[in-house]
Parts: structure tokens; C-alpha cells; sequence
């Protein structure tokens, strides 16, 4: 199948092909691990300073809770203050906040969003940054809250509420008679987060929570909370990324890409830290991900988003683009120059194998393929016949023409040859206008008679070349293969013995002698 010129060419091209989709998926393959790890990085980048930043928080409100615990003046008023009502209660709460105030505006300066203190009845007691407003009962609003209470063990997460929305840390109190006496709670914002958590490796950030989370978490009309969609502080909630205040971001579109949320949904469910890359306006855009923790600890509530053009995956995308690049043109060069290799070799084959005027088989190819078409009768047990023809006049020809009409008689009469015989059959030029012609399957001697008398009148009649009548004539001998001769040689010597016999008698005529059987 492959033997053939177009067959090697083909054979090549496959091979081309083949190594064109290796070399593609290699360099995708690697181009993709390269990716992975680097968004593995980034994510693990985040996630590491996360849990150094929550551990830092984590110390700092044990620290404060431990400075509240150690307040005997502290603690008996807030022990005092579940025994009360009203105004007795009013009063307590005043002088907690007269004896903590000057304390809490130092925490405010250490990054500590807020700190409120609980009755055991999940009724709010003292917000410290919001004196005012106390009484409200939080056992729907807050769960960290309700579970630090009824636990009695701290409990930490990400809430939120109508003002705030932060990560949290709430501990149980109790008096010296170790009596539960309420909770404390110590909040940081997500600006804080943001602020301590990113600003080192990103230019933009955003915070993304289920508008349902929120909805859940925030009672509006029982509390009186003018909750609105979109919030004045730079806490917001939004939801499969279709708030209004994301659509104008670069990367809006791309982000809403069905796939692409698929993807997300599918990262989402495992609750763990992860990074993508999108592209958008030809740049690279990697996306971090840190999930955040509910209160009850059961799932995450909350992603902190953030965003950054990322020179390193432009700048290895575009080296990925070269690469792909030199590969294909390499590839292509080594393809030309393989197929070029091909045609020069089997351009060389030809004039090597092949007659360059009458492009028939030459001597050497007509010798080769005489003797395998030996070899084959003899394995296969049929007989074959072998002519060899000489033309008669061909001299005159070329002395009365010249040699240029003396070749295109040698072309005609090679057409003629080809049309009277079949494809199976071989048709040779050995030198001059001497022609060899090898009759495959043959039955009996006179089928062989009737087509070499066939190719005589072929050659008998007058062919016109430049306006020119020419007539020549043909010497015909034959030999059959294993009737005469059963050697290449020996059939090559009848045949020919026999062409130079119809010359001496006369010319233009066939000579067959059947070898005599003793």
C-alpha cells in the first residue's frame, strides 16, 4: 500500500499528523500542569496567610476575652445586669460602657469592628460601638450568638447582619459562682479582612455571599431594618455574580459563562480555597477564592473574590504561542523536506528503472521484473509468454527524418504497445527501437500468436508525426516460459534468436518455434 509514490506520501503525511497532535497535546499538557500549579500556588498563597491572619485574630479575642473574664468589677456588673429590668438595668449597662470605653477605642485602633456583649436570653445587652441601641432579641439574627449561649463553649464564623458584615468570635461569661451570666462577642469587618488578608498580591477584591444566606440572616420587617439590595458600605451581598455593581468589572462576562459556573459550583461544594484564570481583552485574570465559615460551622456561608492580572500566565501564554509555533513550522519544514526526499528519490528511481522518452521500464526493471514474473509462474504453475520486437525501417526513419521524428515514432509505437496488451502484462524498451513485452497467464501458444499479430498491424499502420506519413514494420519473436526455457535466461535467448530469424527471413513477421520434445 505504501510502495507506491503516492502511498509513501500519504504514509508520511499520516506520520506528520500524528506527531502534529503529540506534540500539540504535550505542549497543552505541560502548558496546562504549569497553570495548575501556579493557580495552586496563588490559592495556597491565600489560604496560608488566612490561617496566620485567623490565628493572630483568634489569640488577639481570646486576649480580650481573657482581660473581660478577669474583671471582677466587669463581671459582677454584667452578673447584676441578668438579675435587672428597666432602668436598674439601664443603669448597670451605662456603667459598663463608662468602665469599658476607653478600652474599646484602643481596640478600634487594632482593627476590632465591634464588641457586644449578650444576655443568656440571646437578648443584645451593650454594643460598644452603638450604645443606644440594646434590647433587640438576636436568637433568629445571630447564631453564633444562640450557640455560644446554649453551648457554652466559644463559637467563631462568618455572620452576617444589617450594619456589619464580619467574621466573629463569641465566648461565653460566667461569675465567680461560674453562674452563665451571658456571652461577649468581638467582630472584624470584611474590610479589615481585606485589608490585612490581600493587599499585598491583588489590585481589587470583592466579597460573595448568597443573596438567600443574607435574606435568611437578615429579618427586615420584624426588626425594622431598612435592608436594600445594595449596601452604602463596602459590604455587599451578590449572588451568582449578577449584582450591578460586578457587571461593570472586566471580567463580568467572562465569569458568567455557563461552563465557567459550572465549574465554580461544582469548587464551591468542596468549601476549599481554589484559584481560575479567565481570559478577557487578552489578558490574563487569576481569580482566588477563600472560603469563610458560618458561625455553626456547618458549611461556608461566604467567598472573599479576588482579582488580579497575572503577568506571569500573559507572559507564559505567550511563549506557549511561540512554542506552538516553532513546533508547527519545524514540523512543516521537516514535512516539505520529507516529501521532497520522497519525489527526488523516487524522480532518481524513475530515471534509474525507466525509459526517459518513452517512459517504459528500462532494461534493468524489465530484467527484474521478467525474472519475479518467472518466479511466480513457477510457484503458481502457469505458463508465460516473452516477445521481443524489433522495428524494421527505423533507420531510414531517423536518416530521412531525423531524430527528433525518430523519437516520436518511438513514443507512438510505445502507446501502441501499451493499448494491445492488459494491465497484468509488461511492456519494456531495451535499447534503440528494440521493445520487450511479457504476456502473464497465458494458455496455449496460439493465444500468444494472436496478440502479437494484433501488434504487428498496430505497428503497420501509417503514423502521422509533423505531417509526415510514416510507415514501418516489425520483428517479432517469441518464447514461452516453460515450454522453451525453463531459466530467464535461456527464454530471453529464444525469444531473441527468434526476432533476428523473422529479420534474415524477410522482415515484418512473427517467428515462434516450439521447443521439439524427445
Amino acid at each position: 500500500m505504501f510502495r507506491t509514490k503516492a502511498g509513501k506520501i500519504t504514509l508520511v503525511s499520516i506520520i506528520f499528523s500524528l506527531l502534529l497532535c503529540l506534540g500539540l497535546f504535550v505542549i497543552y499538557t505541560i502548558e496546562q500542569n504549569k497553570r495548575t500549579y501556579y493557580l495552586k500556588v496563588q490559592s495556597t498563597l491565600l489560604q496560608n496567610k488566612y490561617n496566620v491572619l485567623h490565628k493572630y485574630l483568634k489569640i488577639m479575642s481570646h486576649d480580650i476575652y481573657t482581660m473581660y473574664e478577669n474583671n471582677p468589677r466587669l463581671i459582677k456588673l454584667l452578673s447584676l445586669a441578668t438579675q435587672q429590668s428597666g432602668k436598674l438595668q439601664d443603669e448597670t449597662r451605662e456603667k459598663v460602657y463608662k468602665l469599658l470605653i476607653k478600652n474599646y477605642k484602643r481596640l478600634e485602633h487594632m482593627g476590632i469592628s465591634q464588641v457586644h456583649f449578650h444576655l443568656p436570653d440571646n437578648h443584645s445587652f451593650l454594643r460598644m460601638y452603638a450604645p443606644k441601641r440594646f434590647g433587640d432579641d438576636l436568637s433568629v439574627l445571630r447564631k453564633s450568638i444562640v450557640l455560644a449561649n446554649k453551648t457554652l463553649k466559644p463559637t467563631e464564623g462568618m455572620e452576617a447582619c444589617p450594619y456589619l458584615l464580619g467574621y466573629r468570635f463569641v465566648y461565653p461569661l460566667f461569675n465567680h459562682k461560674n453562674e452563665h451570666i451571658g456571652s461577649v462577642e468581638i467582630s472584624y469587618s470584611t474590610k479589615m479582612l481585606f485589608k490585612n488578608l490581600i493587599e499585598d498580591f491583588v489590585y481589587d477584591n470583592h466579597f460573595l455571599i448568597s443573596k438567600k444566606v443574607a435574606a435568611n440572616t437578615i429579618v427586615a420587617k420584624e426588626y425594622g431594618y431598612n435592608y436594600k439590595e445594595t449596601w452604602e458600605s463596602p459590604d455587599y451581598y451578590i449572588e451568582e455574580f449578577t449584582h450591578k455593581r460586578l457587571k461593570d468589572k472586566l471580567f463580568y462576562k467572562e465569569l458568567n459563562n455557563p461552563m465557567l459556573k459550572q465549574r465554580l459550583q461544582q469548587k464551591f461544594k468542596k468549601g476549599e480555597a481554589f484559584s481560575i484564570a479567565v481570559e478577557y481583552n487578552y489578558q490574563q485574570i487569576v481569580l482566588n477564592f477563600l472560603p469563610l465559615p458560618s458561625a455553626d460551622g456547618i458549611k461556608n456561608i461566604a467567598y472573599i473574590v479576588t482579582y488580579k492580572v497575572s503577568n506571569y500566565l500573559g507572559r507564559e501564554s505567550v511563549q506557549t504561542t511561540y512554542i506552538v509555533l516553532l513546533f508547527i513550522t519545524i514540523l512543516i519544514l521537516l514535512y516539505i523536506f520529507a516529501i521532497y526526499i520522497i519525489l527526488s528519490r523516487e524522480k532518481l528511481k524513475k530515471l534509474a528503472l525507466y525509459d526517459p522518452l518513452t517512459s517504459l521500464p528500462n532494461r534493468v526493471l524489465f530484467t527484474i521484473e521478467l525474472e519475479d514474473e518467472i518466479n511466480r509462474a513457477k510457484r503458481y504453475k502457469y505458463k508465460l509468454a516473452l516477445m521481443f520486437i524489433d522495428l524494421d525501417g527505423f533507420k531510414v526513419v531517423n536518416d530521412t527524418f531525423g531524430h527528433h521524428i525518430g523519437d516520436e515514432l518511438l513514443k507512438e509505437v510505445a502507446k501502441k504497445l501499451n493499448t494491445s496488451i492488459r494491465k497484468v502484462d509488461l511492456v519494456a524498451r531495451l535499447s534503440g527501437d528494440e521493445f520487450t513485452i511479457v504476456l502473464s497467464h497465458v494458455k496455449n501458444p496460439k493465444e500468444v500468436l494472436r496478440v502479437a499479430q494484433n501488434i504487428l498491424n498496430q505497428i503497420n499502420q501509417d503514423i502521422i508525426i509533423q505531417n509526415n506519413r510514416i510507415k514501418v514494420g516489425a520483428s517479432i519473436g517469441i518464447s514461452i516460459y516453460p515450454d522453451d526455457a525453463a531459466d530467464m535466461h535461456t527464454l530471453l535467448l529464444q525469444a531473441d534468436k527468434n526476432m533476428y530469424e523473422a529479420k534474415q527471413n524477410g522482415k515484418n513477421q512473427i517467428i515462434y518455434k516450439p521447443k521439439e520434445k524427445h
